[in-house]
């Protein structure tokens, strides 16, 4: 792979910063799983030589933590700053239900990382990331009305269906539904009852008019 640095120029050619080596670590896992990471295949991947990784980090547990701390900046911590902008509750579980119900890739970072899971680095970040997303729609659930039991239930049983679409796209891809659109309209009619509905694509159509 061609070196792409973003740090300052050495000898007219741009250098590696943490967040290359970061980033280039996040990509590996999502290809070939946590077990491809390592500071040579790094190396080779970038074009480079060890010299500017152990410039940055100690060690490879360093550098799985600071990419996975970044993961967890940009898909979680982020995620629910850009859904918090959206005032109404219904439309923003909508959102996340929606995004949800997508045909999820046969690979992924999320996937390759549940694979890790006793990884004790990789086993942190990940209760962390469920822990926040569930709270968050908890939240959610509650400003429509439900009590907490019912709010953490629904809110417990719409990350678990989204982890294991993820786990299934991985593991037995072929099991997934063929008609993607009855399968979302399934989901989210087990998720959207709520004491105030969450709008769907069809009921949030005008109404005819008599």
């Amino acid at each position: 792979m061609a070196r792409k640095g973003t740090g300052a120029k050495r000898l007219d050619e741009p250098t590696l910063t943490a967040a290359d080596w970061a980033e280039a670590a996040l990509q590996l896992i999502a290809e070939s799983g946590l077990g491809a990471l390592t500071v040579d295949a790094l190396a080779a991947r970038l074009g480079v030589t060890k010299g500017s990784f152990y410039w940055h980090f100690k060690g490879r547990s360093e550098l799985l933590a600071a990419a996975l701390g970044r993961w967890e900046q940009r898909a979680t911590a982020e995620a629910i700053t850009g859904l918090s902008a959206v005032t109404d509750a219904r439309q923003r579980l909508y959102l996340m239900l929606h995004a949800a119900t997508q045909a999820p890739r046969s690979r992924s970072l999320y996937a390759a990382l549940a694979e890790a899971a006793d990884d004790p680095i990789v086993r942190r970040v990940l209760n962390r990331v469920a822990s926040a997303r569930i709270e968050y729609l908890e939240t959610c659930y509650r400003e429509l009305g439900l009590a907490q039991p019912q709010a953490k239930a629904k809110a417990v049983f719409a990350y678990a269906a989204y982890r294991g679409l993820l786990q299934l796209a991985h593991e037995a891809p072929a099991v997934l539904p063929t008609d993607w659109s009855s399968y979302a309209a399934v989901v989210r009619d087990a998720l959207e009852r709520a004491r105030n509905p969450i709008p769907n694509d069809k009921s949030r159509r005008r109404p005819k008019t008599k």
